[in-house]
């Protein structure tokens, strides 16, 4: 496999620590209140739902750069990145437009895969492929639509409702919001299909399986976390790789931790340029590869955006839904 870029969430800019933020959701349609809308802040389990006059409250205690997400059955999801808005004292409202049946991307050619090639290809390259994609389980996996391009070379996934995770691995139920999905294939010299790259993105939030997390959750949680892409970007931003177990190499030599990095406070927010295109990290014996292609800023969960601003390799890269924690774990 060729490099993985792996992103799973929707990021953009806002945002001050220890913050309650209100509001009100409306039909679009005729202004009347949406009771039971699910709002979140995206990659989180920080969330609530709205009354039956369509007020809401949440509250933040980071500074991050996760935008709100409402959704609800029946309406368009949308997702507010200025959620400055929502400090204000005299509820700012939220109109959701009612959702129309659309259909998924046209491909005017033959579709020789089955069904069941195309969602095993799905389920490893979304879930992951590895001990604990085993106690992760998609349960409305009929709402995912697949469609492989020969001429691309291509597996395209996409789904009109979010797809639901239960993740017995590490203790979550995860609604995750599909926004894009792509494997793209090379031809081997053996004349197989080889998976070149995969990246999706999309919004999630987290609910605890059980009221009360058991021990063995919160062990794989602690495990799935050291070494992960999460736990490097709050070590990058705080300057603590040393003390985190990260080591840098450019050119197949150890290097500075910090030597290609150049790290700027920026607001609450800490901004990251790279003087470097390719290093590896090395946590412990695991590898990974950064390939750099733009600045790009980190917030206090480790959350970062923009998403395309590198690619990511290796094992942080080849990490799935069934390694993938809340923003916010243990903060």
């Amino acid at each position: 496999m060729k490099y993985v870029l792996f992103l799973s969430l929707l990021f953009s800019l806002q945002l001050h620590a220890q913050e309650v933020y209100t509001g009100r959701i409306l039909s679009a349609k005729d202004s009347t209140a949406l009771q039971g809308v699910s709002i979140y802040f995206d990659g989180t389990s920080l969330g609530t739902v709205s009354n039956t006059k369509g007020f809401f409250k949440i509250q933040n205690s980071a500074s991050n750069i996760s935008p709100l997400i409402f959704r609800s059955i029946g309406y368009k999801t949308r997702t507010v990145s200025n959620i400055s808005v929502f400090k204000e004292e005299n509820y700012p409202i939220v109109f959701l437009e009612e959702s129309m049946d659309e259909l998924g991307t046209v491909i005017l050619e033959t579709d020789p895969w089955s069904r069941k090639r195309k969602l095993n290809y799905f389920r490893r390259e979304f879930l992951g492929n590895t001990k604990a994609s085993l106690k992760c389980k998609i349960l409305n996996e009929d709402a995912i639509k697949l469609k492989y391009s020969p001429s691309k070379n291509e597996l395209m996934a996409y789904a009109e409702e979010p797809i639901l995770i239960k993740n017995n691995h590490l203790g979550y139920f995860i609604e995750y919001e599909l926004i894009d999905f792509t494997i793209k294939f090379s031809i081997g010299s053996s004349g197989l299909n080889l998976i070149e790259y995969t990246f999706y993105e999309g919004s999630s939030f987290y609910k605890e399986l059980k009221e009360k997390p058991r021990k063995r959750h919160l062990k794989n949680r602690e495990e799935a976390f050291e070494g992960s892409l999460l736990q490097f970007m709050r070590s990058l931003a705080k300057k603590e790789l040393a003390k985190n177990d990260f080591k840098i190499f450019y050119d197949r030599f150890q290097v500075p931790e910090y030597k290609y990095f150049d790290i700027q406070q920026e607001h609450q927010f800490t901004k990251v340029a790279m003087t470097k295109d390719t290093i590896s990290i090395l946590h412990k014996n695991n590898q990974s590869g950064l390939i750099y292609k733009s600045p790009f800023y980190i917030d206090e969960f480790g959350n970062f955006t923009p998403t395309r601003a590198f690619n990511i390799s290796g094992v942080m890269g080849q990490a799935r839904m069934s390694l993938c924690l809340p923003l916010n774990y243990a903060l």
